[in-house]
């Protein structure tokens, strides 16, 4: 190398490593300037060393009552010991640091505006709610230093008196949570300090306390310190957002308590160990008293013979090991045979412990729900086992939302979200990315749902520059500790995970080694703990074969994932994931768990059973979290008082991304069709033909804990769609992991050549619960019996013909039936008038694309690979038309992209009006894909009520659809279509035999007759406005219903939203070649015949 090359060389890897020193966050932005060195003078919300000022330990839920029957029913509002302090406080709001009103804690204030507690404070109309997926709201990001021109404080007073039989006892403070910092004031005192945003902090108040009315100031940031580890994907709102409440409990009280259980071998017995922390805040010796522990079944009848008792000066003067770990029970005893927590049977125990003094006087009962679980990986295939059962996680990522809320969710709000998913059969929820209230835990414990729980830790935009800050390491550290010790308790947990995003470095290894040793009978979790650089292969950043930081379904290990997580976890796999990762030759055995997948942004979530056969097929996968449950949506109200859902950027933000509207439920917790999907998915009871001649059903059950006649069986069986037949079969035996073939030829009907017929076989509730009614559907699955054979076609009925021809179009009557097909410029059926009404307010013509969804757009962008199908124009270039005694026919031929395809359409109209269309396409195979083969008319705008024949009720798609089934349905358009809070394609049905949009209440309408099964779909909208519209409130009434009548369209897709891996697999996209198809179209008077009729009348 010669001496000018090597100085060039030089230079410019100098000017790059310049460029990666300046560009700090992972969106390029360059570092801002630093803070100048100066006299140290540094507020708590910029000091990373400082999170929490004279704040009590972290410490599981529990509340003090003062009876052991008032702590069995655990109701904190009964116990005398319980202050809400939620309500309407006084406020006052600064856009800035410095501009709230000063000292405002030195005394009672007044004239102050009111403010809901809890509440974000956005939501109430100060300041805007900003939307960042991730890269921080604010600018500059300069770590710990937060923006001093524009961040909101708020100021919060109220005052409360101290009911008089809490004299001499121990007074708490509790704040569920508030973001993202806060100072603390009692009676004008300073009290404390805290950050993290969805964390409880306590306060022990009682020195502070007065006689009377005492006065508390809270003083609260926006953007704090705290807030750079609070980088994630949601809308990022502020103030006091959850509970605030008083406690008291005696001097000497229980502190806290942990409790752990470990099945033997057989998981028959259990050892149930339990770690109490007593506190003394009385300053003095208090000698004497005994703590005792005591088990209640579900009927709160006594499991031990004798309590299990503990001096609590043993407790507190507890010796540690030098050269060892102190032995984790303090208390423990061995619990033969219990009834054991699982998903399946979530059977809750109750643990009381009591506090009582040298004299016997109890002074405290503090209780929480125990279950007896164990937590462990197969060893021959790594999949996950509880309590010894095969158990796949069926999971979803819930971060908390309510579109008029915000993030101050009250327990309805928590119990209706974990009840909609355990009703759709999810057994897994992934707190992303925070811990939730602890309610939401109660929930998950009593419903069987697994949770993992995730430290409020993300650093999205600085990646994981902040692990590599020892300064930083105590933050890190306390965001999963704090939250272990809140939540240790609930058997629901399964897992434990260090955060989102936030990369990997010596402050999360840190983390690890905390959680692990304090908690060892929990596996952890953390997905970017990616890469091993002591491992031989290990590929560094910035090497030309690392991924790119989007390409997620191709990240392999590299080549081990960090020794300190117990399971491989990845986002946004492809079809071809699980295998790259199952049949990686690096020697690891670890269970892969898919923490995020199916991106479920608008019109979305196709293909999940392709994964969910290949996964439970393949070793070592455990399952993955949908991401995410609901859409995140805000609702506003236009001018015209329009009420739509607002996303990212909708409020004037400066900073703000419009990622926001990716759930499987709506905004207002509606379930959306893929929610229909998963449920089938995730049954436990899937039901196929065995030997349909036989009339044989295969049962198999998937469950490894429960029996099928758990359930109770019904049978439905449907002619042409109606249902003729609903029976109970009762409670049929299928042991847990088995398969029985169960006859079912004695609810079979006479069945006629020319109808079809199907059988629902339904796995219901047999008793009411929590979550449910009696009868509730569990499992379902519809199986074809037989389809209609079709016979000799009935003659039309006979009436004159007569055949006009112009230089425009072909206009035929048959009787009352008026048809004008075009033969210049577009062409198309242009006219259908019955008893001289219109019916067509726009042309019948070809149509080969769809009003492109979220993923389309963001995604994939087929309007770019398949750029020569959105372009397509065809170009009539011959008609003729031909007439006979019964029939008259027009051929259409038309040509498009350059003579690469072929369309020709024939029309034939028979005597009785009836309009028949064969579409013949052929596509020069080296063309790309066909988005949808289809065509597109329009119909009066009257003919809102739409009845079907085919999958439904929901939308669905080829490649979301397997939860959906064949049916007569009926539904207003409004019910029909799905109102995306981003308008786009919707409301298909597939599998479609037959449409009638008919005028409710004469029953007047058009028919739509399949000749084979089709996919249909209708909108009160043109295509135009779905396809430009930005919000919901952007349609407008097109005067008519769009109507779509398709051989097909290729699948939603949706694995993620960001690159190729949004585009539907290749089995439902659409080749170019030659495809055929044929349909009816009629109208109908249903008053008259009744749509079916006529339409099986059509296709024998």
């Amino acid at each position: 190398m010669n001496r000018l090359n090597y100085i060039l060389i030089t230079a410019f890897a100098f000017c790059l490593l310049q460029t990666e020193l300046e560009a700090q966050l992972v969106d390029k932005t360059p570092a801002p300037v630093p803070v100048a060195p100066a006299v140290y003078q540094r507020e708590p919300y910029e000091d990373p060393l400082v999170s929490g000022i004279n704040r009590d330990a972290a410490r599981a839920t529990a509340y003090s009552f003062a009876s052991l029957s008032d702590a069995l029913q655990n109701e904190r509002e009964k116990s005398g010991r319980y202050l809400s302090l939620n309500g309407d406080w006084d406020f006052a709001f600064a856009l800035k640091p410095g501009d709230e009103p000063s000292n405002f804690y030195q005394s009672k204030v007044s004239g102050w505006k009111k403010i809901p507690v809890p509440s974000n404070w956005e939501m109430q109309g100060y300041d805007k709610p900003i939307y960042k997926s991730a890269v921080y709201p604010f600018r500059p990001v300069n770590p710990p230093y937060v923006p001093k021109d524009y961040n909101g404080v708020g100021c919060y007073q109220r005052s409360f008196s101290v009911p008089a039989n809490w004299n001499g006892m121990n007074i708490t403070l509790h704040f569920g949570g508030v973001s993202s910092a806060y100072k603390l004031w009692i009676n004008g005192k300073f009290a404390g300090y805290a950050e993290d945003s969805f964390l409880p902090s306590e306060f022990n108040i009682t020195p502070y306390l007065q006689a009377g009315e005492n006065i508390i100031s809270v003083w609260v940031i926006r953007w704090s310190d705290g807030s750079f580890l609070e980088d994630q994907d949601q809308w990022r709102l502020s103030g006091i957002h959850r509970e605030v409440y008083l406690q008291a409990e005696p001097k000497l009280r229980i502190a806290d308590f942990f409790y752990q259980t470990k099945l033997d071998k057989d998981y028959q017995n259990a050892l149930l160990s339990i770690r109490p922390r007593i506190e003394n805040g009385s300053g003095k010796e208090m000698s004497g008293y005994i703590l005792k522990a005591e088990l209640f079944d579900a009927n709160d009848s006594a499991i031990l013979k004798e309590p299990l008792v503990k001096k609590a000066d043993e407790i507190i003067n507890e010796i540690h090991p030098r050269l060892d770990r102190v032995k984790f029970g303090v208390l423990e005893t061995t619990i033969l045979q219990p009834q054991k927590w699982s998903p399946e049977q979530p059977y809750l125990y109750k643990l009381v412990l009591s506090l009582s003094d040298s004299t016997g006087k109890v002074l405290e009962y503090k209780t929480c729900n125990l279950g007896f679980r164990s937590i462990e990986f197969r060893k021959s295939d790594s999949k996950l086992l509880i309590n010894g059962k095969l158990t796949y996680l069926y999971g979803v990522n819930r971060p908390d939302h309510h579109p008029t809320k915000g993030k101050a969710l009250n327990r309805e709000d928590i119990f209706n979200d974990i009840r909609t998913m355990k009703q759709f059969n999810f057994n897994c929820v992934r707190l992303s990315h925070y811990p939730s209230d602890p309610y939401l835990l109660d929930c998950c414990d009593r419903f069987g749902i697994l949770v993992i729980d995730e430290a409020n830790l993300e650093t999205h935009g600085l990646g994981g520059k902040l692990s590599h800050d020892p300064a930083w390491a105590g933050a890190y550290i306390e965001r999963v500790s704090r939250m272990a010790l809140r939540d240790k308790n609930h058997p629901s947990i399964i897992m434990w995970s260090l955060g989102n995003e936030a990369g990997s470095g010596p402050n999360h290894a840190a983390m690890a080694g905390w959680i692990k040793d304090f908690d060892m009978t929990r596996p952890l979790h953390y997905e970017p703990a990616m890469g091993s650089p002591k491992e031989e292969g290990y590929i560094a950043p910035g090497d030309p074969r690392y991924l790119k930081s989007n390409d997620h379904s191709h990240r392999i290990q590299n080549p081990l994932d960090q020794y300190y997580v117990d399971v491989v976890s990845r986002m946004y796999p492809s079809d071809y994931t699980a295998a790259l990762l199952a049949n990686q030759q690096n020697g690891d055995q670890r269970p892969i768990f898919f923490c995020e997948y199916a991106h479920a942004m608008g019109n979305s979530a196709g293909n999940l059973k392709e994964f969910w056969d290949q996964w439970r097929s393949t070793p070592r996968i455990i399952g993955g979290c949908i991401w995410e449950f609901k859409d995140q949506g805000l609702e506003k109200t236009d001018s015209a008082g329009l009420k739509y859902y607002a996303y990212g950027g909708d409020y004037g933000e400066k900073y703000f991304d419009n990622f926001t509207i990716k759930g499987v439920v709506a905004s207002d917790g509606r379930p959306k069709a893929a929610m229909y999907e998963c449920k089938r998915i995730f049954q436990p009871i899937e039901c196929s033909w065995a030997d349909s001649v036989k009339d044989l059903i295969r049962i198999s059950n998937r469950s490894e804990v429960l029996n099928a006649n758990h359930y109770t069986a019904y049978i439905n069986i449907h002619e042409d769609g109606n249902i003729i037949l609903r029976k109970m079969i009762g409670g049929i035996s299928v042991a847990a992991a088995s398969t029985v073939d169960f006859p079912i030829s004695q609810w079979m009907p006479a069945m006629k050549a020319a109808s079809e017929y199907h059988a629902d076989i339904q796995f219901v509730l047999q008793k009411p619960t929590d979550w449910a009614p009696a009868g509730f559907v569990i499992s379902s699955n519809q199986l074809t019996i037989k389809e209609a054979v079709r016979g000799k076609k009935t003659k039309s009925s006979a009436s004159s013909m007569k055949l006009q021809s112009s230089t425009n179009d072909f206009t035929i009557t048959a009787g009352q039936t008026k048809v004008v097909v075009g033969n210049t410029g577009k062409g198309g059926l242009l006219s259908l008038q019955y008893k001289g009404k219109e019916l067509l307010q726009q042309p019948l013509l070809p149509d080969f694309t769809r009003p492109l969804t979220d993923n389309d757009r963001r995604g994939w962008k087929p309007q770019r690979k398949l750029k020569q199908w959105y372009e397509a124009a065809p170009q009539l270039v011959k008609t003729v038309a031909t007439e006979s005694k019964e029939e008259i026919k027009i051929f259409a031929e038309y040509t498009l992209i350059q003579d690469s395809a072929r369309l020709i359409i024939w029309y034939t109209i028979t005597t009785d009006g009836v309009v028949k269309l064969d579409y013949f396409l052929r596509a020069n195979p080296a063309l790309p894909n066909i988005p949808k083969i289809g065509m597109q008319l329009a119909t009066r705008k009257e003919y809102r009520q739409i009845e079907y024949f085919g999958r439904g009720p929901m939308e669905n798609y080829t490649d979301r659809r397997y939860g959906f089934d064949a049916g007569l349905y009926r539904q207003e358009i409004n019910d029909f279509i799905e109102p995306y809070a981003v308008p786009q394609e919707n409301g298909n049905r597939t599998d479609v035999r037959w449409m009638f949009l008919q005028e409710p209440t004469s029953k007047e309408g058009l028919l739509i007759v399949a000749d084979s099964l089709l996919s249909m779909s209708a909108w009160p909208y043109n295509e135009e406005n779905l396809s430009k519209a930005k919000h919901t409130n952007d349609l407008k009434d097109a005067g008519f219903i769009t109507v779509n009548i398709d051989l097909m369209q290729m699948g939603v897709g949706g694995n993620d939203s960001w690159s190729d891996v949004a585009a539907p697999l290749e089995q439902y996209q659409i080749k170019a070649g030659y495809y055929h198809y044929s349909f009816y179209l009629l109208p109908v008077n249903g008053k008259v015949k009744s749509p079916g009729v006529r339409a099986r009348e059509l296709r024998d």
